[in-house]
């Protein structure tokens, strides 16, 4: 396998810390909103990750943090009049339920900011005492130019972060430095801690280092997230985690580009702003969502449109009709290509291994598609070759996770069943009334060779 480090800006063999054991931390949402389709994008990624990682034989262990405490939440919250923990578990809630409706793998843990406080005070305790943080009227804060590394996964000096940072109204000694804890203010209501550190909360970038403290240990192998948050979320992990560690914190920093919309960056004041629950409001089949965001390189912008959106949902359409059909295909005594098939699989997984290449790795997948489709035209296939394909179909789509495994009513089935024997006497006006009452109940009847059909969902924008 070869992926790209955003840490030396190159693509590099990997080769996890402990043999074939693999330790990953992903950032997570701020449960302060719904998940915007940009954030999703994130998330897949995350998914493909650890399912390549998992096809290539090692064991994984994946975290993703929620940060369930900032300023976003508590004012929201206070807005809502609403407890801090009873208005983040709405978020969390949605947000879970968006990561099942994309096919994305469970991990090993989530962990929660305001769960993770103990850590947290750890580690700034053990800043401070090493002289990398300060104490000021208002907080704790990191003193960047204690850190000689600082700047290391960005690419940039010093200077140009402080250039980067406008000067706040914060008591600190650098418009560089970042807040490790923030003393408690009327404004936080009753969201506060008070232990080994003075009453407050704390910033946003320790949340992270004192998870993957916690959970997973001082040095993990992949640390993962959005491109905007190599500088400074990123950057700032790096300081305080090495300058407390004393150890390298992460092997391998990996980033997923930008989803744009329309060619523009997603903005509430463009009415561009789209979450998986508008998709769904419009009628769209989600997972051709997760199709079009594998369809492009994770290191590649994404222009998100609806027309395009509408193009995958027709091709979930066609990926449905080809297996349901090869699926009842007849076995006959054809010459097969095994071979053919395992040469795809083997150009699959090459994609896949290099640098996590979905766009490469579906046009393999595809090619197997048009491999059935021959089939299917010829009107017959061999058992062996039909083994190796439903195999080979099988292997591709534990890593891309497209293929719909829906279940068909029983009511469908017996209107289904209805509409044959109609169109077996030639009642066609009858079978056609059927064929309405399917669509109806959200599915629609694809008329095969022969007698044979299938039942598949009716995607709105699909047909």
């Amino acid at each position: 396998m070869r992926v790209y480090n955003t840490l030396g800006r190159k693509i590099e063999e990997f080769t996890p810390i402990n043999d074939k054991e693999v330790k990953i931390y992903c950032c997570g949402p701020t449960v302060y909103d719904f998940p915007h389709i940009g954030n999703l994008r994130a998330f897949i990624f995350y998914d493909i990750i650890r399912r390549t990682l998992l096809y290539n034989g090692f064991r994984v262990k994946q975290i993703m943090n929620i940060t369930d405490v900032d300023d976003k939440t508590i004012k929201n919250s206070k807005l809502r009049g609403m407890e801090l923990s009873e208005y983040t578990k709405i978020y969390t809630d949605a947000f879970f339920e968006d990561l099942k409706k994309l096919n994305i793998s469970e991990f090993e843990g989530y962990p929660r900011a305001t769960q993770s406080i103990g850590a947290m005070e750890t580690m700034i305790t053990g800043l401070l005492s090493k002289g990398y943080a300060y104490k000021s009227n208002d907080g704790i804060y990191y003193s960047v130019s204690k850190f000689k590394d600082y700047g290391k996964l960005s690419g940039m000096s010093l200077k140009e972060t402080k250039s980067r940072i406008q000067n706040d109204e914060y008591d600190k000694d650098s418009a560089a430095d970042f807040a490790l804890w923030k003393t408690w203010t009327p404004d936080d209501g009753d969201v506060y801690w008070e232990n080994d550190l003075p009453k407050g909360r704390p910033g946003w970038s320790i949340e992270c280092s004192a998870m993957v403290f916690k959970n997973l240990g001082e040095s993990i192998d992949i640390h993962a997230g959005g491109i905007d948050l190599i500088f400074p979320h990123h950057e700032n992990e790096i300081a305080q985690s090495e300058a407390f560690t004393g150890k390298r914190f992460v092997k391998y920093w990996l980033h997923s580009e930008h989803l744009l919309v329309n060619g523009k960056k997603m903005s509430k004041s463009l009415h561009n702003f789209y979450t998986l629950r508008d998709l769904e409001k419009l009628g769209f089949d989600v997972i051709a969502f997760r199709l079009l965001v594998l369809d492009s390189h994770y290191r590649s912008k994404i222009n998100f449109t609806l027309d395009i959106l509408k193009k995958y949902e027709k091709t979930l359409d066609d990926i449905d009709i080809t297996l349901k059909s090869y699926e009842k295909l007849p076995k006959g005594n054809k010459k097969g290509h095994e071979e053919v098939i395992s040469e795809i699989l083997n150009e699959f997984k090459k994609s896949i291994n290099n640098d996590f290449d979905t766009h490469e790795a579906i046009k393999n997948f595809f090619m197997l598609i048009e491999l059935l489709n021959e089939d299917i035209k010829s009107g017959s296939t061999d058992n062996e070759s039909s083994e190796a394909a439903m195999l080979a179909v099988q292997k591709m789509d534990s890593i891309l996770g497209v293929i719909d495994r829906y279940s068909v009513p029983d009511e469908v089935i017996k209107l289904a069943e209805e509409r044959s024997k109609l169109r077996d006497s030639n009642d066609w006006a009858g079978a056609d009334l059927i064929r309405n009452k399917i669509k109806e109940k959200g599915f629609k009847v694809i008329d095969l060779f022969g007698s044979n059909y299938t039942i598949i969902k009716n995607r709105q924008h699909g047909n």
